[in-house]
């Protein structure tokens, strides 16, 4: 016979490493030695064997732990075109497993190749005698044995405690997909979260080309007639897209989400979670001048044909008024520049008043002077709201 040291790149080779690896036992181990008729020197190169793959668990499950910290939180990650989760985890730690199943390899019994069924190919893991449970000839503990063999029987068990202790963290992190993609509000939430975070990379090519068109007016239109409802998609392309895919897929959605509002593309970027708000805030573009905003006089307005130049003070409080600034949960200021220094520029882009704005950078110094002084976002907020008329 000979042995087969492949696992299936599936649920079910997965679980039956596991299996075999939780059944370790010292005892199995002692008559695995005894039936398989090790000389000292097969313990040697078996030891060997195992502190080989001891080292390359340690670098691997250290990668896992890694890589388990915010899978579960991410709708899309690099290569899950390719690979589902399960077999992702197998390649992540492939090996690991290569080597635990040339650990189980070496206590398979020998067979000579001219003994009849000598060329059939069968599974390692059904032959090997560390999956055995049966101590015929074990009298004594392994006390009884010569010290490298009593070294190899602890450096074995604590191989298999830490294999499994790794593979018990792959099938948490299959069990917690399986649970999330039966849950539709956390995957709405988790595939929000990860639009926001890929639209930091929108929101940048805005801010260094300004104004540019993504998406072009055909692949929208013909994205939006073959629109799918989010739950029917929703799980199914949970973990089974890169990032790539999120960037456009989310970010289509987005900007139809936002044109219903009648929001530009920039616009449906910059208020991508709220664009009924974002729809608020552009109306009262046009409606500045009506406001008694306080402005100042200045030449370069004069020279311009203008009346003045706006507040800058007053330009900061309608930048946290304009919500692109979001608070956490436990009620901090979540300040993020690009949005704010976004807003602004499609504000200048839109304002057509009789008006000067002032710079961008002005602003920034009367914001930085409001945090000097300990006033609030909500507190800006208000003091330009303050200027709005009642409803």
């Amino acid at each position: 016979m000979l042995y087969s040291t492949i696992v299936q790149r599936d649920r079910t080779g997965f679980d039956m490493i596991y299996e075999a690896a939780h059944e370790f036992e010292e005892m199995n181990a002692m008559e695995a030695i005894t039936s398989c008729k090790f000389d000292m020197k097969k313990v040697e190169k078996t030891l060997c064997l195992v502190r080989e793959y001891q080292n390359r668990l340690n670098i691997e499950s250290m990668d896992l732990m890694e890589f388990s910290e915010n899978f579960i939180e991410q709708y899309a990650t690099d290569h899950n075109e390719c690979f589902r989760l399960t077999e992702k985890l197998i390649r992540r730690i492939g090996t690991t497993i290569t080597g635990s199943m040339k650990i189980f390899r070496k206590f398979c019994p020998v067979v000579r190749r001219k003994r009849e069924g000598a060329g059939n190919i069968v599974p390692t893991l059904d032959y090997s005698r560390l999956t055995f449970r049966r101590y015929y000839g074990q009298f004594f503990g392994a006390e009884a044995y010569e010290k490298l063999v009593q070294t190899l029987f602890h450096e074995m068990a604590m191989f298999f405690y830490h294999l499994v202790t790794t593979l018990k963290v792959c099938k948490d992190m299959i069990r917690l997909e399986e649970e999330v993609m039966g849950d539709y509000e956390r995957l709405k939430l988790i595939f929000e979260k990860s639009c926001d975070e890929v639209f930091h990379g929108v929101r940048d090519v805005f801010n260094t080309f300004g104004q540019v068109k993504l998406v072009s007016d055909e692949e929208l239109e013909k994205r939006r007639k073959n629109a799918r409802p989010m739950k029917e998609w929703l799980s199914k392309d949970y973990h089974a897209h890169d990032k790539r895919w999120l960037k456009l897929e989310g970010y289509i959605l987005k900007l139809a989400s936002g044109q219903q509002y009648g929001l530009d593309e920039k616009a449906s970027v910059l208020w991508a979670t709220n664009p009924e708000w974002g729809r608020q805030v552009c109306d009262i573009f046009p409606k500045l001048d009506s406001l008694n905003i306080p402005f100042k006089h200045s030449k370069k307005a004069e020279a311009q044909g203008k009346k003045g130049t706006y507040d800058a003070r007053e330009m900061a409080y309608m930048v946290k008024w304009s919500g692109v600034s979001a608070m956490s949960e436990d009620g901090k200021e979540v300040i993020d520049e690009r949005n704010e220094k976004q807003f602004y520029l499609y504000l200048q882009d839109h304002y057509e008043g009789e008006f000067l704005l002032p710079t961008w950078q002005a602003v920034c110094k009367e914001r930085a002077f409001c945090y000097s002084q300990g006033i609030s976002m909500q507190e800006m907020a208000n003091s330009f709201a303050a200027h709005l008329p009642s409803r």
